[in-house]
């Protein structure tokens, strides 16, 4: 169906303030219409997913290639043996226990940290820019900070590279606010359930692709082990090169243009006493530590499943990084699950109903978590371990759904 709103005809039926009352990604293949003005629902829509994605991608890009990196920077216990070492036997040679883990361990606390800061100010950089020019911000800084990053050549730089490149992580924001503004409450929450789950298979998407960029450029090219891993990091920044165009020229803040506060209601943008306001409230309090009990464990995941999988089992670098992207992978389907069970328990016994589908879920994330942590080699091996994180990972995208 179409609609007529203020002179435009829009490809989706809207409402009277002219948000989208269908959603439907897959209308006529990758549904972004024919311009920007007369389908900016969808084109926001995948804007916004695409832009989550790709971040996660570059965001965690060191990740995967980490047992790599850490040979190449000199972080191994065993550094001056395993340099004596032809390039190819170096990686299964590497001792990483002591200060090689508290290096890494350093930088994966590092890599989520400014992403806390960034994440806490997004509010107030969207309403000043508006969701498509904030998302183009951040992919820009994620192009410039990623690129830098293949100069790290020890694990301060590591740390540092890690800590700038997180704030890729607040095109989160942009991606449930964009899409908050352009469809109606009928359909807003299966439009930000997907968008949220599909952009965080950006998580799992780079535990497979940076690996294999690298072996693209280690074994195909015949780059050097160091050349290699930066070389890779360059898949990232391309992506954001033909991605910030798209999001710039392709798309609008709004169903009518551009951004302005008076949508959301208010008369003037946020400012720092707003902020102070909303912190004092405790059940906000109360929503930071469930959410950071569900992203925040998963965020953990992304950074060292890989490289679990790699040392603890023995399992190539490629190889590790397909098991690891099992765990992202959930996303397809396991955050929509956890919004249909809250809403189904929200219809029965209201908010109660809600806080009970999250304290299962945790519950649930909980115990898998243990279960994971328990197999190793002589306990079942890396099939065991793919099992339980599986399960683990469905609650995880059931708690934060």
């Amino acid at each position: 169906t179409m609609a007529m709103a203020e002179g435009i005809q829009f490809d989706l039926e809207v409402d009277e303030h002219n948000k989208a009352l269908e959603f439907n990604p897959f209308k006529g293949g990758l549904h972004c219409g024919k311009r920007k003005r007369t389908n900016p629902h969808m084109r926001a829509f995948w804007a916004a997913t695409a832009a989550f994605c790709l971040a996660f991608v570059g965001w965690f890009a060191f990740a995967p290639l980490l047992p790599v990196v850490r040979v190449d920077i000199g972080l191994c216990d065993n550094n001056d043996e395993v340099q004596k070492l032809p390039e190819d036997q170096r990686v299964k040679a590497c001792v990483c226990k002591k200060a090689c883990k508290a290096a890494i361990g350093n930088a994966n606390i590092a890599a989520v940290s400014f992403d806390v800061f960034t994440r806490f100010i997004m509010g107030s950089i969207i309403e000043y820019l508006g969701p498509r020019l904030a998302d183009c911000l951040l992919l820009g800084w994620g192009t410039v900070v990623v690129s830098l990053s293949t100069l790290v050549t020890g694990g301060a730089g590591l740390i540092v590279a890690r800590f700038f490149v997180s704030c890729l992580g607040s095109t989160f924001v942009v991606n449930q606010f964009w899409n908050s503004i352009m469809f109606n409450r009928k359909v807003v929450g299966t439009a930000n359930a997907t968008a949220g789950g599909w952009g965080n298979l950006g998580g799992g998407l780079t535990q497979t692709i940076m690996p294999l960029a690298y072996r693209f450029w280690n074994s195909g090219v015949g780059l050097g082990l160091g050349a290699s891993w930066r070389a890779a990091m360059f898949l990232p920044v391309a992506m954001y090169v033909i991605l910030i165009p798209f999001i710039f020229f392709g798309t609008q803040d709004t169903t009518t243009g551009k951004f302005d506060v008076a949508l959301l209601g208010k008369s003037k943008k946020a400012g720092f006493m707003t902020y102070v306001k909303c912190c004092m409230d405790y059940r906000v309090f109360l929503m930071i530590f469930q959410y950071s009990a569900c992203f925040g464990c998963e965020l953990v995941m992304n950074n060292i499943l890989a490289t679990h999988f790699h040392d603890a089992f023995g399992v190539e670098l490629a190889a590790a990084g397909a098991l690891a992207m099992c765990f992202g992978g959930m996303n397809l389907f396991a955050r929509s699950l956890g919004g249909i069970a809250s809403d189904w328990a929200n219809k029965r016994w209201q908010m109660t109903g809600r806080l009970w589908a999250h304290f299962v879920s945790l519950l649930g994330q909980a115990i898998f978590l243990f279960l994971f942590g328990c197999i190793d080699k002589e306990t079942g091996g890396w099939p065991v371990a793919l099992a339980m994180l599986i399960v683990f990972s469905i609650f995880v995208n059931m708690a934060e759904g």
